[in-house]
């Protein structure tokens, strides 16, 4: 396929035939998407019938039904090509994006409910030495902030040592003003000045979902369980907490723990296999088949067998010896797909609008499949590019989106208790890029925070968490 590529890519730069090429290039490219997501649905479709096996009894239903649509259209188009019309692969089509939407909106929920756990597990961590009787008031704050400065800069590696710096922001005491608190967003801010206004857009909301300012339609009434431990630590008196509370909210956390990452292990699976199947939906009728190997009609054939089978265990029983002939196969028509997508958007924003609908439309079926390829599994496939600044974000656009962020967490700080306000801080500067402008701003920021808290309970918690993370 490179090969292809590679000589249709030069005909189009001459201006050779350049219509029909890139409408070539169209279909090599649904082939490489046909192709590679092929492959990735025979390894795994297995996996998740056997996972639907294990789903506890108040899911099972659900899980099922999304089940029986993903067989229905790998069906359609493994078993049954010939006997499937257009008209069924765009029901297929609507069916399949209706489930991946529904999942992206529980997975919204579940992500509030982790952000919440984790606003709340700050709290408690902060409680534990004072209910517990472990506080140290011995603690050496600046030997203290002096070890997790060596730690941040043991590696050479720029992307570690933001992690590092950003984990132990979301770890340290927040004893800042609010007037310090939003300059330090304002800064941020700033790194968005002369970008798309949607980028700053996503930030702030970034900010207000982690925060709970905002939270998704369907928290208080889709997961009743967690709704009623999120009130439970929401309703919960922290500055009188007695051992019995403490050990209540802490098996309370570790539920929530357990029914989030339960949800959550079946959702991330499933939506890996749905997104698969939307590429192979919009992939199929576009592919020129004559690009197809080997290892494509093998996959197709375990798809094919398991979709059919009354009992997969049984049907799977010969799938040992095809899985060898696929042995690379994923990530060879990965790396085929990789160097034929590298050219998609340069020759939509060009081409896209020149010539034929036909190849306006093949051009958006290929971003929306190519979409779907990203690690970033709930991806908006109608989310478009920023290839041109249209909508700049200037001076003015940041100081209005930053005075509306202000007015409105401000308002919401209002609200909360002193102990919750602080771990909001705490989980929304650890969003920022690193606003440091030398180490040794971030030195005196962990001399600063250390050294301002008087509370030797929350020391001797800071000082516990922070010995884990340079232990690992």
């Amino acid at each position: 396929m490179k090969k292809t590529a590679k000589i249709l890519l030069t005909n189009i730069n001459a201006d050779k035939d350049r219509e029909q090429s890139v409408l070539k290039y169209q279909q090599l490219m649904a082939a490489a998407l046909y192709n590679y997501s092929t492959i990735k649905l025979s390894m795994n479709l297995f996996t998740m019938y056997e996972m639907s096996e294990e789903i506890s009894l108040d899911r099972r239903e659900e899980i099922e039904g999304y089940i029986d649509s993903i067989n229905t259209a790998i069906r359609s188009v493994y078993v049954d090509p010939d006997e499937t019309a257009s008209s069924d692969i765009d029901e297929s089509l609507k069916e399949i994006s209706s489930i991946r939407d529904s999942i992206t909106s529980k997975m919204k929920i579940l992500t509030a409910y982790t952000d919440a756990l984790q606003i709340y597990e700050y709290i408690l961590n902060r409680c534990e030495p004072k209910v517990l009787g472990t506080t140290d008031e011995s603690i050496d704050t600046d030997a203290l902030a002096q070890s997790m400065y060596e730690f941040v800069f043991s590696e050479n590696d720029k992307m570690l040592v933001n992690t590092r710096i950003q984990e132990f922001i979301a770890q340290l005491p927040v004893r800042m003003t609010k007037d310090r608190f939003f300059d330090i967003i304002n800064n941020s801010l700033s790194i968005y000045r002369g970008g798309e206004q949607r980028s700053v857009d996503d930030f702030i909301q970034t900010i207000r979902e982690a925060a709970l300012m905002d939270v998704p339609e369907g928290f208080e009434n889709s997961y009743a369980d967690l709704y009623e431990i999120y009130n439970e630590f929401k309703k919960a008196d922290y500055k009188n907490l007695d051992r019995a509370a403490y050990d209540n909210l802490s098996d309370r956390l570790t539920e929530a723990t357990g029914i989030i990452e339960s949800n959550v292990t079946d959702y991330l699976m499933l939506t890996e296999i749905i997104n698969d199947v939307l590429i192979v939906l919009y992939s199929s009728g576009l592919a020129d088949g004559s690009y197809l190997g080997k290892e494509f009609e093998t996959s197709s054939r375990i798809l094919s067998e398991l979709v059919k089978a009354d009992d997969i265990y049984e049907a799977s029983g010969e799938f040992d010896e095809l899985f060898v002939e696929l042995e690379g196969a994923q990530e060879s028509s990965f790396e085929e797909l990789s160097f034929i997508e590298a050219y998609l958007d340069d020759l939509s924003n060009v081409y896209g609008e020149m010539y034929s609908d036909e190849i306006k439309e093949g051009f958006d079926t290929l971003r929306k499949a190519d979409i779907l390829t990203s690690s970033s599994l709930f991806m908006d496939v109608d989310t478009k590019a920023i290839t041109v600044v249209e909508n700049e974000a200037d001076d003015i656009y940041i100081a209005e989106v930053k005075a509306s962020l202000t007015e409105d967490m401000t308002e919401f700080f209002g609200g909360l208790s002193k102990y919750e306000k602080r771990s909001v801080m705490a989980k929304v500067l650890s969003l920022m890029p690193v606003f440091f402008n030398s180490q040794d701003e971030i030195l005196e920021y962990f001399n600063y925070a250390l050294s301002s808290c008087s509370d030797k309970a929350e020391l001797t918690a800071v000082r516990d968490i922070v010995n884990d993370l340079i232990m690992g």
